[in-house]
C-alpha cells in the first residue's frame, strides 16, 4: 500500500501513468521484484482505463468468479445494461477477468466508485451497518457463529462490499481479517463464517496493538 500511494501521488490519473517514463516507474517499484513486467502491466491498464473507463451502472460479464463455474449465463467482457439482472458482471470486467484484480476492486474501490461511501474503507459517513456495529457492542456475549448470507441489494442497511469478498490471495485475506476484527469479529477467510471476537482482542485492535500483516 505505501508503494501504491506513492505511485498514485506521483501519477494521479490514468493518463499520467500511461504517459510516464517507464524507467521512473520501475525505480519506484524495483524492490517489489519483476519491475519491468509490473511497469508494463501498470501502463497497459492505465491506457485501457483511459480509453474506456468504468462507469457506474455499466457492468461487463466475468467468467468463473467468484467461484469456478460462475458466469455461465454471460460472455466474458459482455456489456450489460444497468437493468440486466445477471450477477456475474463487474464494472471492470472489460479490463480484466482476474480474481485478484476484481477482489481488490471490490475491497478497496467499488463502494466509493458507486457513491455508496465517501472514503477508502468503504464505510459511509453514518458508520458501518448496524449488523456489524452490534457485533462490536456485544463482545461480552458468548462466542457464536453468524449468518454468512450477504444482505440483498434492496436492503436499506448499508453493508460494505468488502464484507462479501472471500479472496484467495493471502495478503487480501490478512487485510480482511484485520478489517473484520475492527468490527468485533473473528472471520474465517475460507467460509466467511464469523465468531465474536474476545473483549481483550477487540480492545487491542481498537487501541492499535494489533495490525495486519501478509501471512493471511
Amino acid at each position: 500500500m505505501p508503494v501504491f500511494r506513492e505511485l498514485i501521488e506521483q501519477y494521479p490519473t490514468p493518463k499520467d501513468l500511461s504517459e510516464a517514463d517507464p524507467v521512473e516507474i520501475e525505480a519506484m517499484i524495483r524492490h517489489l521484484g519483476l519491475s519491468n513486467n509490473r511497469t508494463a502491466t501498470i501502463q497497459k491498464y492505465a491506457r485501457l482505463w483511459e480509453e474506456n473507463p468504468p462507469q457506474p451502472g455499466v457492468r461487463y460479464g466475468v467468467k468463473n468468479y467468484p467461484k469456478q463455474g460462475d458466469g455461465k449465463d454471460v460472455r466474458a467482457g459482455e456489456k450489460l445494461d444497468p437493468e440486466d439482472p445477471r450477477e456475474a458482471a463487474w464494472e471492470i470486467g472489460h479490463l480484466t477477468q482476474g480474481r485478484y484484480a476484481i477482489d481488490s476492486w471490490r475491497i478497496f474501490c467499488r463502494d466509493v466508485f458507486l457513491g455508496r461511501a465517501s472514503n477508502n474503507e468503504q464505510i459511509p459517513e453514518g458508520g458501518v451497518s448496524s449488523v456489524t456495529n452490534s457485533a462490536s457492542k456485544n463482545t461480552k456475549s458468548r462466542r457464536r457463529k453468524s449468518s454468512t448470507t450477504p444482505l440483498s441489494r434492496t436492503e436499506s442497511v448499508f453493508q460494505p462490499e468488502w464484507m462479501r469478498v472471500l479472496p484467495e490471495d493471502k495478503e487480501l485475506r490478512a487485510y480482511l481479517r484485520w478489517m473484520w476484527m475492527r468490527e468485533g469479529w473473528e472471520w474465517d477467510p475460507l467460509t466467511g463464517e464469523r465468531t465474536v471476537l474476545s473483549r481483550e482482542m477487540y480492545e487491542a485492535v481498537q487501541e492499535g496493538r494489533v495490525v495486519w500483516d501478509n501471512t493471511g
